[in-house]
Parts: C-alpha cells; sequence; structure tokens
C-alpha cells in the first residue's frame, strides 16, 4: 500500500463537509471509500465536530477577592494587609510602624 501524504486524508474529509455540511459522519465515510480514501468514523467526527480553534483560554485570572474572604470577625483581609504593608513601607518599614502603633497606644 503507498504511503498517503500526511493530512490528505483530513482535506478530503475537508473538503467534502464544505461541500455537504449536513452529512454525518458515516456518510462522509462512504463517500469517501468510494473515492478510494479510507478514514476512520474519530477522524471525521473530530475534523467535523472538534476541528474548530477558539483562542485559547488561559486560567482565570488571579484576584484578591478570593482571599479576601474573612474567617472570623477580628481577622483581616489580604487588601488590609497590603494597605498596612504600603502604610508600613511610607513610614520606613515594620519597625517605624511598630513604635508609632506602641507611641499610639500610650496615647489612648
Amino acid at each position: 500500500m503507498a504511503k498517503v501524504q500526511r493530512g490528505s486524508r483530513s482535506q478530503a474529509i475537508r473538503e467534502y463537509l464544505a461541500t455537504k455540511p449536513e452529512a454525518g459522519p458515516k456518510e462522509v465515510i462512504s463517500a469517501l471509500k468510494a473515492k478510494g480514501v479510507t478514514v476512520t468514523v474519530g477522524l471525521v467526527s473530530n475534523i467535523k465536530y472538534g476541528g474548530k480553534k477558539t483562542k485559547a483560554r488561559r486560567g482565570r485570572p488571579l484576584t484578591v477577592r478570593a482571599a479576601a474572604r474573612r474567617t472570623r470577625k477580628s481577622s483581616l483581609t489580604v487588601d488590609q494587609l497590603l494597605e498596612v504593608r504600603r502604610f508600613a513601607n511610607s513610614l520606613g518599614g515594620a519597625e517605624q510602624l511598630r513604635r508609632a502603633l506602641d507611641t499610639l497606644e500610650q496615647l489612648s
């Protein structure tokens, strides 16, 4: 048996489906068999139904909302922690923030 060129069976299926898009896999197989092209039901189904390529979908973008759920009333959300981190950086670091909190506690 002569070696068939790569993709020629798939191309034959696509050409047949272009002329008769309503044809089912078995009808495509029998029509191509009459032309001397042997294909399987899986190949025809894959080209007819699963061959539509779509834009690659990436995973869900990471959001803070999922992590911001509260577990207890006294717990902090991720947004609050990030805000504290920004504030600590603006004061000059965590040690400066601790000093500021200690001073605030003494004032109260």
